[in-house]
């Protein structure tokens, strides 16, 4: 079935694949999904051109639902059918769609801290929603583990608990690398980030991630979306960022290599 979807969310996944989750016209939330590996960075383009992107409206051909509480949006899609339609205005009317007063509401189950901010798996009515959260506590962008880069945020929600999640964002990975340089540390980058918010209407797209080997019942909750009024990013989208990585890595200008 042919179905127009307004992007919200574009997370980065392991090994060069993406998420992507937007909604459609009755206010849905769908997240198109493809047999393991699943979706290609490269599948976010057309002809060179990124055609899926934060608030880009594409139409694609849904073809079985295939929910799996509490990720209950998946849909299977065709990949070669999706096309760009335009770019939506009214960002915060689109994420209003999605608000809720406190990251609880979102997920309908209680969410544990024992091991990091979970849910258990095979239960709840959703994994994706959108909070204004009532400040922002810190930034964190850092080198991690194997060689990998942190990228963190610490927020407390109108229920005045505060979480500390990981962001998926994949705009926000690729312009957190951006900004690092030889004169330009993650300390500082990190200080830069939080100002920013602080300065700024800030919205959170929370998601789950999916149970793995060592966890296989718990899905852990994740940042899949940062957006703020005014934009942080000026108009820009993910692409323009990793067209500047791509020219870094041919040697027009230095940024360290970024795994």
């Amino acid at each position: 079935m042919k179905t127009q979807l307004v992007i919200t969310d574009l997370t980065r996944m392991q090994r060069g694949r993406v998420c992507i989750a937007g909604y459609d016209r009755s206010r849905t939330c769908i997240r198109p999904v493809l047999p393991p590996p699943g979706i290609a960075e490269s599948d976010l383009y057309l002809n060179g051109k990124a055609i899926i992107y934060p608030f880009a409206l594409v139409e694609l051909e849904l073809l079985q639902p295939l929910p799996e509480p509490p990720h209950t949006e998946d849909v299977l899609y065709e990949p070669n059918g999706v096309s760009f339609i335009r770019q939506v205005v009214g960002r915060e009317q689109v994420l209003a769609w999605s608000l809720f007063d406190r990251v609880s509401d979102i997920f309908e189950q209680p969410i544990h801290s024992d091991i990091g901010f979970n849910v258990m798996d095979c239960q709840g009515p959703r994994s994706l929603g959108t909070i204004q959260p009532r400040s922002i506590e810190q930034v964190r962008y850092a080198p991690g583990e194997r060689g990998a880069w942190d990228y963190r945020l610490s927020f407390t929600d109108a229920e005045d608990i505060t979480y500390r999640l990981k962001i998926t964002d994949l705009t926000w990975h690729y312009f957190c690398d951006s900004l690092r340089d030889e004169n330009h540390d993650p300390q500082q980058i990190s200080a830069e980030l939080s100002n920013r918010l602080h300065s700024r209407t800030v919205y959170l797209r929370i998601g789950l991630s999916r149970g793995w080997k060592q966890f296989p019942d718990r899905c852990f909750l994740q940042i899949n979306a940062i957006y703020t009024f005014p934009d942080y990013l000026d108009g820009r989208n993910f692409a323009d960022f990793a067209q500047q990585r791509i020219s870094d890595e041919h040697g027009q200008y230095f940024i360290e290599e970024t795994p």
